[in-house]
């Protein structure tokens, strides 16, 4: 990407912070970084912002490419590409680097050993997008309401994957083995106590009944609060699970008449549903396509929105793959092992296209908060898991960004209990939204 069209892609995917006057941005001296091959693993420098746009981070500091700072004399924060930095971050540009040599990491963040991790911590492309707009006021002597409008208002898309109707010998095994998996984590770390927890978790799971048939309490726990959710469904035939499918894709048919019958009463309430796509269908636009025209058929309505299952995610084909198969939008991009802000962001937004050299007409919603990050993926208490809940959702609300959360249907049954931390979620989110 040209230096020309990384300013221009910032400024159109920003352009809620500018509805009006956009030329104000890119009439600032902000300087331009030379185009560089990205060094691995990238490299964050920390700028102090200046005394009148102090309160535009929680530590007066921006985390910028150390590269996107241009070489020369003054201030360090005067050399800043400020709207290349912001491309960066939103295009992923260290990520697809990565990718283009060693294959996607899907959404497994472990993979990129030695990155910074507070690169992940903050919406920091829409921090950037604050202080251009806090610094294009100052020089025009003019408040930002009116030159800019209003800031954004913060939305945060509360998402369901609906990886289970009922409990299934596959959800027995996955679940079972992912606790396993974890016991022995904790046995290597020395955790001794942990890793008996995570064997019992395991073994409890794999022999307990469980009734998953929790959609009418979510509904109604998401209609007191105010918000209207979205589920992500399975489309596809039972007869493409084959081998190893068959245990990592969902054990449900979306065209079994009462399995159908509940997502059209979702639809008909005014829920959004959309594509859970296949495990193995993350660059399949084929696929894809012939999962969301099953899905439609089955619920009686357009679907148009959609998130991978299990998060298999390429940079360079998912987006592609998706758009091809007639989606418009994604909620994928985040990682499996962490929270946080995998592009640096909290946007809705246009990915760019590095094959046809321009954004896609389809969106993308950035994931920041799933379930088992806080329940399996960590070993956290309920004081750090709503410390974690707060601090995403109030990065959200704190910079007028949009996002999406995913928690999953079936760990409102007693096999996970899980039910409070989806209630603090919902609480959090309402008093963050307008």
């Amino acid at each position: 990407m040209t230096a020309t069209a990384r300013r221009a892609h910032a400024i159109r995917a920003l352009a809620a912070y500018w509805p009006t006057n956009d030329s104000l941005i890119l009439g600032l001296p902000i300087v331009t970084a030379p185009v560089l091959a990205e060094r691995l693993p990238p490299r964050l420098q920390e700028m102090t912002l200046p005394d009148w746009a102090a309160d535009l981070a929680p530590d007066r500091t921006l985390a910028v490419p150390a590269h996107y700072i241009v070489e020369g004399q003054g201030p360090a924060i005067d050399r800043v590409d400020w709207l290349g930095a912001a491309c960066w971050y939103l295009n992923g540009d260290a990520e697809r680097a990565y990718e283009q040599a060693h294959g996607p990491i899907h959404s497994y963040s472990y993979k990129l050993k030695g990155w910074p991790r507070r690169m992940w911590d903050r919406a920091w492309a829409n921090r950037i997008a604050l202080f251009l707009r806090r610094w294009a006021a100052r020089q025009s002597q003019t408040s930002e309401t009116e030159l800019f409008g209003p800031l954004p208002k913060p939305q945060v898309l509360i998402t369901h994957d609906v990886d289970a109707v009922r409990k299934t010998w596959s959800i027995r095994g996955k679940q079972s083995l992912f606790q396993v998996f974890n016991s022995v984590r904790r046995l290597i770390a020395g955790d001794l106590s942990g890793a008996h927890t995570r064997m019992t978790r395991a073994i409890r799971f794999a022999l307990s009944s469980g009734d998953y048939q929790t959609f009418d309490e979510l509904l109604e726990m998401e209609r007191t609060a105010g918000i209207v959710a979205h589920f992500m469904v399975y489309g596809r035939a039972p007869r493409g699970r084959t081998g190893v499918l068959r245990l990592l894709d969902p054990d449900y048919d979306v065209m079994d008449e009462g399995v159908a019958a509940r997502f059209r009463a979702l639809a008909q309430k005014g829920v959004h549903v959309g594509l859970h796509p296949s495990f193995d269908a993350w660059e399949d636009s084929s696929a894809i396509e012939a999962e969301r025209l099953r899905l439609e058929r089955a619920c009686g309505t357009s679907i148009t929105s959609c998130r991978q299952h299990w998060l298999k995610f390429s940079w360079a084909r998912t987006w592609r793959a998706q758009q091809r198969a007639g989606l418009i939008l994604d909620m994928t991009l985040g990682f499996n092992d962490r929270p946080g802000f995998r592009n640096g962001a909290a946007l809705r937004f246009s990915p760019w296209d590095a094959e046809g050299g321009a954004p896609l007409a389809l969106q993308s919603v950035p994931l920041v908060l799933m379930d088992s990050q806080l329940y399996d993926y960590a070993e956290m208490n309920d004081a750090s898991r709503a410390a974690m809940i707060q601090h995403l959702i109030g990065e959200v609300a704190d910079v007028g960004g949009t996002a999406s959360v995913l928690w999953h249907p079936q760990t409102l049954s007693q096999d996970y209990g899980w039910r409070d931390g989806f209630r603090l979620l919902l609480q959090t989110v309402s008093s963050a939204q307008p």
